[in-house]
């Protein structure tokens, strides 16, 4: 059985297995589940900082495993969703933290965000101490919630599972593969129809175990409302009209649309559309590519590409099955973008300076989907085809871009949905100084 979702509450039995031990609800919960951990790239991130930092905040999407993940290091755990743990805390949280083994994990801080002012105290007292605290949230942290963490708490951003992950696999991330100039030699064997099922399939934990596509689309639309629906977060904002804009955006995934475009297709007004959009960004179910700007190239448009955190949540808020999808070049599209996007955001390693997901458009002549910034090391460039076409005509934007970036393009790639090998589609320029190789690749070079 695969990870479970944060509250999941292990295997369910079937109604009519009469052969089953009986067992009272106290003492299934009780035993407790028993998911097969599925290893996720954050883990040694996680390790690594715990190393050398006495907090680690642990943040991502509501239902994405962070507390399954967490869990693997903490030694002591506190659910601040719990009463009695919440309350416990509030009496006297520097005692108790005092006679718990460290790291401590504090799950769901945001509920009782004072606990971080007494966390600030006693990373205070022991600035030389390392892996003293583990804190998870589903929630963004505001200005004013982040004052007793600023500088003391290391951020590490987690999100829904990727191929790689469900596969178990150890594959070096697309911009190490580019970097090196060595896409592999194997064809994928998948084509199109595979690729939309991975997508739909969605990163979700809880969702991947739905037994049926239709229960899995339900429980991608409720995660969308109930992340939305929660009252420390939602506030006085008006529930049905933020749904609406939250369904609004999603019709926009993967497109560059100004808030404007949304706000009067949501029917709201700018102002009120600026706070659901970063009530958005601050629950994770929106995380975009802000706008690769180079210097020395003219007309750049700075505004973000819109993307929701992952495909299969996307199609559910569309309401859209792969029927539909297949049947329009639009939705497919899209949804392959934010699904690759879903893949290289889990990529980007924090403790790697500058490396970061991006997108390019310049006037609308030039556009690369998107952008792999390495800071000083370089950038890679990758359009996404949601058919099978990919040649010198679909990588015409990359080649534009490299000649305007010379040496700084490490290279680029056009990944496509045929069963095919990768392919190099322009060597690097000279002995590199005008950039690297452009290539065609399927989309599982993304995991392979």
């Amino acid at each position: 059985m695969d990870q479970m979702d944060d509250t999941s509450a292990g295997q369910r039995q079937g109604a009519g297995d009469d052969d089953r031990p009986r067992r009272t609800l106290g003492e299934r919960l009780a035993a407790g589940p028993e998911p097969v951990y599925i290893p996720r790239l954050a883990d040694q991130r996680l390790r690594d900082l715990l190393a050398t930092a006495p907090a680690v905040e642990l943040r991502g999407p509501r239902g994405c495993g962070k507390t399954t993940t967490a869990l693997r290091q903490a030694r002591s755990a506190f659910y601040l969703d719990d009463h009695e743990d919440a309350e416990l805390l509030r009496v006297d949280a520097r005692a108790v933290f005092e006679a718990s083994e460290p790291p401590i994990l504090i799950d769901e801080w945001q509920q009782a965000p004072d606990v971080l002012w007494t966390v600030k105290r006693i990373v205070d007292r022991a600035p030389d101490e390392s892996g003293l605290f583990i804190i998870t949230g589903s929630l963004r942290s505001t200005q004013a919630s982040q004052i007793p963490s600023t500088g003391r708490v290391m951020p590490l951003d987690m999100f829904p599972l990727t191929v790689a992950e469900k596969k178990r696999g150890a594959s070096a991330s697309l911009f190490d593969k580019i970097a090196a100039g060595d896409l592999g030699s194997s064809a994928s064997g998948l084509d199109a129809n595979d690729y939309m099922d991975m997508a739909l399939e969605s990163g979700y934990p809880l969702a991947m175990t739905m037994p049926s596509k239709a229960l899995r689309a339900s429980a991608l639309r409720a995660r969308v409302d109930q992340t939305l629906n929660v009252d420390s977060m939602l506030g006085r904002q008006d529930r049905v009209k933020l749904l609406e804009f939250a369904r609004v955006y999603a019709s926009h995934t993967a497109r560059v649309a100004p808030l404007t475009s949304l706000c009067e297709e949501a029917g709201i007004t700018r102002t009120t559309g600026r706070a659901y959009m970063a009530l958005l960004e601050r629950t994770y179910l929106a995380h975009e590519a802000p706008a690769f700007v180079p210097g020395g190239v003219s007309r750049v448009q700075k505004s973000p590409k819109r993307l929701l955190v992952d495909a299969g949540l996307a199609a559910a808020v569309w309401g859209s099955d792969a029927w539909a999808i297949r049947r329009s070049g639009d939705l497919r599209g899209r949804l392959m973008e934010t699904f690759v996007a879903a893949q290289l955001r889990v990529e980007h390693d924090p403790r790697v300076s500058g490396q970061g997901l991006c997108h390019f458009r310049r006037d609308g002549a030039q556009e690369v989907d998107f952008i792999l910034d390495g800071g000083p090391r370089g950038i890679v460039g990758v359009e996404v085809k949601a058919g099978e076409r990919a040649g010198l005509h679909e990588a015409r934007h990359l080649l534009w871009l490299r000649d305007q970036l010379g040496s700084r393009f490490l290279g680029g790639v056009v990944l496509h949905t045929a069963p095919r090998r990768p392919v190099v589609l322009s060597p690097a320029v000279g002995d590199g100084s005008g950039g690297g190789r452009v290539w065609a690749a399927p989309l599982s070079t993304l995991w392979q």
